[in-house]
């Protein structure tokens, strides 16, 4: 497995590369002066809206933050003691100053989305001082009531941990230990608030690299390719051991390769014959599978057919655009036999997906399902 990272002028790209195909890409703009994705900001309140559960914050640039009531320290106190939800303005006012973590980062007209329950992430420890609860990674059932324990018996108060893969590979010891840094971290996080100008950025977030390194087993990747020397020292060591940097003349194919896959990106994408029509919104991408032609003995026969390759294409392109929220499907209409059938076929592109989240078929015919967002699609730097 190869990884490949592309510098342009106002955005770079990095890619997964499996049998000389293309699988996964994600974007960032590289001039970042908007509040990104994991940014710790020490904001002011601008106003508290009781009527919608919510507050705005402001954070320097860009629009404020929109700031949910559910995603308050005093709020999760409240949820985690079995007690009713307080009113925002029971928690915060108007003018105060504020730490918070960006959830999502602002899209279009579209300020971004805060949280004042921080997460800091470690190499096997997601660290959550406010969050009341813990949790192990699925990929590690057999170990998660031994890991749970190690939690209960080492966070204090509100603390609460996430267990990641590579958990399994550590001792008590050692997580213990990881544990004790991130929350040194934390507490010099909260110093370096003492003093200091509201608004401003208190900590950045790692930027694509620690973006990828959550989502993707970037160990696994034997091998680099870039157009950018930057890029080796931050993305080399997150590979496997013994990694090795691509030749020359490698490197110019790969790169070639992704750039030719970012500029064949288009809204139609055609299936032999039939075409998928993809078209994000910050709300929902809908989904149009066309059977352009095709034809088969029965229509119901035609449609189950054109379906069955769109499941394949589309689960392919969500992954490529790195497209994440509420997905829309307007499949090509089939019967009620053939609907479990869609059904179960796409539930199988979970597992591959890890961050995909299938519903099923609404009572008008379309089928929706969830994506959880990873930093911008890729149609907001094309």
């Amino acid at each position: 497995m190869e990884f490949i990272v592309l510098k342009k002028k106002e955005w770079q790209a990095a890619a997964i590369v499996n049998n000389q195909e293309i699988t996964d890409i994600w974007a960032e703009a590289t001039c970042q002066r908007k509040p990104d994705q994991g940014d710790l900001i020490f904001g002011k309140v601008s106003s508290v809206l009781d009527d919608k559960n919510a507050a705005f914050v402001s954070l320097g640039s860009g629009k404020p933050g929109l700031l949910n009531g559910d995603e308050l320290i005093c709020a999760q106190k409240k949820k985690t003691a079995g007690e009713r939800m307080p009113a925002v303005s029971a928690c915060i006012k108007e003018g105060q100053s504020i730490l918070v973590q960006v959830k999502h980062p602002g899209v279009d007209r579209k300020g971004p989305i805060v949280t004042e329950l921080v997460s800091l992430t470690g190499e096997s420890l997601v660290y959550m001082p406010y969050a009341g609860y813990s949790a192990v990674s699925k990929q590690l059932p057999e170990m998660r009531e031994e890991l749970l324990q190690i939690a209960h018996e080492h966070c204090v108060e509100q603390e609460g941990l996430i267990f990641r893969t590579s958990s399994a590979y550590l001792s008590e010891e050692a997580l213990i230990e990881e544990l004790d840094h991130l929350r040194e971290e934390w507490q010099q996080i909260l110093q370096s608030t003492e003093g200091e100008r509201v608004p401003s950025v208190i900590k950045k977030a790692g930027g694509l690299a620690e973006r990828i390194s959550k989502l993707y087993p970037l160990h696994r990747a034997t091998e680099l390719a870039t157009n950018d020397e930057a890029a080796l020292k931050t993305f080399l060591p997150l590979l496997a051991k013994g990694a090795k940097v691509m030749s020359e003349e490698q490197t110019g194919k790969v790169i070639q390769l992704l750039e030719g896959t970012i500029q064949g990106i288009e809204k139609t994408v055609k299936i032999g014959k039939a075409a998928l029509h993809i078209e994000e919104t910050n709300a929902v991408t809908a989904i149009d599978v066309d059977s352009g032609g095709v034809r088969r003995s029965t229509k119901n026969q035609t449609h189950l057919e054109v379906n069955m390759m769109a499941i394949d294409e589309i689960a392919r392109q969500l992954r490529l655009r790195n497209i994440g929220g509420m997905i829309i499907v307007d499949f090509l209409r089939v019967d009620e036999k053939e609907r479990e059938a869609l059904l179960t076929q796409m539930k199988k592109k979970e597992k591959a997906d890890k961050r995909l989240k299938v519903g099923g078929f609404t009572r008008l015919g379309l089928f929706e399902m969830q994506r959880k967002k990873a930093g911008l699609p890729l149609s907001k730097f094309i």
